[in-house]
């Protein structure tokens, strides 16, 4: 295996580590949201209702975070691919769509703090208009920015990491066999020097 290709490996174990991690944040603090929400649905309370504003930020970032490890992700698995000469993974559009839809939010149209809108102007927004709605739903509750469930997350990024495990382990057996072949054929070599 070239350094290359070794180094593109660790990037893709790295990435679909970090996918795994993120999908666990932002399973926790939807859990927590969840639980605030249910308990100020059956009482209001002032102060529930402020613990939920940190939530809600921590929530964003963490979602944010996932798709940029998603995406590096992807990046990498298509890298180590070229570097293998195989056929690169069909990326996927709602996934680029929506990072390039987040990294220009600053342009979309923010209505009642849940929901960010491409807006009328058909030459702005353009990834955001693509995904469902034309809008990222940005809430504690539900998809992923209304747009990814997050076991089908989880499930995309353990498969990535299970391969790149599964082909280590095939490296060290092979290693193995060779240095047991090899060592064979010296014991049988120097038995014939004996003769």
């Amino acid at each position: 295996m070239s350094e290359a290709e070794e180094m593109c490996v660790t990037f893709v174990r790295a990435w679909a580590e970090s996918t795994i991690r993120q999908v666990q944040r932002v399973r926790e603090i939807k859990q927590q949201a969840a639980r605030l929400n249910r308990q100020l649905d059956r009482e209001w309370d002032r102060d529930l209702a402020t613990e939920l504003e940190p939530l809600w930020r921590q929530n964003w970032t963490e979602e944010h975070s996932l798709i940029w490890a998603l995406h590096q992700l992807e990046r990498w698995t298509s890298r180590l691919a070229r570097e293998r000469g195989i056929e690169l993974p069909e990326a996927n559009a709602k996934l680029r769509d929506l990072r390039n839809a987040l990294e220009h939010l600053d342009e979309a149209v923010l209505e009642n703090g849940h929901l960010a809108e491409a807006g009328e102007d058909p030459q702005k927004n353009r990834s955001l208009r693509r995904l469902p709605g034309a809008s990222i739903t940005i809430a504690t509750s539900g998809r992923v920015f209304g747009t990814f469930d997050l076991q089908e997350l989880e499930v995309l990024a353990r498969e990535q990491f299970e391969r790149m495990e599964d082909e280590a382990f095939e490296r060290e057996e092979a290693e193995i066999e060779a240095a047991i072949d090899s060592y064979v054929d010296d014991i049988i070599a120097a038995r014939r020097e004996l003769r």
